[in-house]
């Protein structure tokens, strides 16, 4: 929360409205946010619907958009749960449960803000559920459509009582604009408190005039466009003041700003992306546009074919994984773009891509390429290269050690590494340094992987 939402949270949390984030982790999950005067959705109906479960219960929702990626709320990610798909009543051992493998982020997720409040979670395999997925929309959505959105959150509107769903609920709220939104105010409680200079336009807005809304239990769940030809998704359960508030809208993550941001990591992390990414197309449209800096750096053979490439331009990109121990520069060392391996805890620091897919692939040959400059290296700090093919079925590793592969204060636009296996379904990579000291730093610059029949 910003310094705004923080103290209107301390002031209204003593009566039946607050600030509020529409579930999360332990220390969130009181907050003021559930599903307000819906309707049972019928058990089916939104098949694609997740529940999100740790030890205690459910405490977030998420859309399946993959047979194995779900599409939930960042202000949910931390702990360590399960995806429950195809259960309608959360009281019965329905459906599937799967275990998480990864979170990843948006890298400009803001939790001052709630801004970029978008978070997909792959799961260790794809569900054994005969479940729809739903399709999301790279669109904006137009003031005035009608929009539902659903979950298992607190059904009660007075943040006293606590009424937990059994089954799935369901509302239908009308998207407002979001200047519209920012406007809203209140001064119930003896000073006025509003949305003035929150809603970014990564947000939008959907209220209901007869006292409708998402609330706590219901934060990551989808706010789509009911259609009988397949339900689209435009957003994402995120945050608000109270619920069902006469005053103040809901307020939710908007799909069509990030959804290229989605796409291609699905694309890249998903076993079996669904047909509505044109994951191939993508693909082939990374290829013909890799950048000026990527072929003058890296100078691809033409008997290789790139895979990925990663310039770091717009963040972390590939290599936005939860748990990467490094930062990330706008421009450094007269680049644009890099990223920062340096000073960890144990003497490692270490940065992994999240996987990327190579189902149908031809290749049985691989190549990584980068530049990397070095900051502070001493005779004993390596820099190495992992890759790790299937989930750690093979592995492999290749270090380069300051003695005598490089020296500090200058770029190396022509590391690589090679290596071969056949028929494999997915890849990941890990840069890692390897020294005794704090004062192990590295930048790393334009990665790519390209393969080789």
């Amino acid at each position: 929360m910003n310094i705004s939402k923080a103290f209107l949270f301390s002031q209204l949390c003593v009566v039946a409205s607050s600030v509020s984030l529409r579930g999360g982790n332990d220390n969130e999950r009181e907050l003021n946010t559930r599903i307000i005067n819906g309707n049972k959705a019928t058990e089916g109906r939104y098949s694609y619907a997740v529940s999100l479960q740790d030890t205690v219960g459910h405490f977030c929702g998420g859309s399946l958009i993959a047979p194995d990626v779900v599409l939930s709320a960042a202000h949910c990610a931390g702990s360590d749960y399960k995806a429950i798909i195809g259960r309608h009543e959360l009281k019965t051992s329905d459906g599937d449960e799967v275990n998480v493998k990864d979170e990843m982020m948006h890298p400009d997720y803001d939790r001052d803000t709630t801004d970029n409040d978008f978070m997909l979670v792959f799961l260790e395999r794809s569900t054994t559920e005969d479940v729809e997925l739903v399709q999301l929309s790279p669109s904006v959505i137009s003031e005035g459509t009608a929009v539902t959105v659903m979950g298992w959150g607190d059904t009660h509107k007075d943040e006293a009582i606590k009424e937990l769903a059994a089954e799935l609920m369901e509302v239908e709220v009308t998207v407002i604009t979001n200047d519209e939104c920012e406007l809203s105010k209140s001064d119930e409680i003896g000073f006025e408190y509003d949305y003035n200079d929150q809603i970014t336009e990564n947000m939008m807005c959907a209220k209901s005039v007869e006292v409708k809304d998402s609330c706590q239990g219901d934060s990551g769940g989808p706010l789509v466009i009911r259609s009988t030809s397949g339900d689209v998704q435009v957003g994402v359960v995120s945050w608000g003041i109270g619920c069902a508030h006469n005053d103040f809208p809901g307020v939710y993550a908007r799909v069509s700003a990030k959804y290229d941001w989605i796409r291609e990591n699905v694309c890249n992390g998903s076993s079996t992306p669904p047909a509505s990414f044109q994951c191939d197309i993508a693909k082939a449209s990374r290829i013909q546009g890799l950048s000026a800096k990527g072929t003058q750096y890296l100078r691809l053979g033409e008997d290789w074919t790139p895979i990925i490439e990663e310039d770091f331009t717009s963040g972390f990109g590939l290599f936005n994984r939860h748990g990467n121990d490094a930062k990330h520069y706008t421009s450094a060392m007269n680049r644009a773009g890099v990223v920062r391996i340096a000073d960890g805890e144990d003497g490692s620091s270490a940065m992994t891509s999240n996987q990327i897919s190579l189902e149908d692939s031809p290749f049985t040959k691989f190549k990584i390429n980068f530049s990397f400059y070095a900051i502070e290296m001493e005779h004993s700090d390596d820099l190495c290269l992992d890759y790790e093919i299937d989930d750690g079925a093979v592995t492999g590793e290749k270090c380069w050690s300051s003695l005598h592969a490089f020296e500090n204060s200058r770029w190396y636009n022509d590391k690589s590494f090679e290596f071969t296996a056949s028929n494999a379904r997915s890849l990941r990579i890990r840069f890692r340094v390897k020294g005794d000291d704090t004062e192990d730093d590295v930048l790393i610059d334009s990665v790519t992987v390209q393969g080789q029949v």
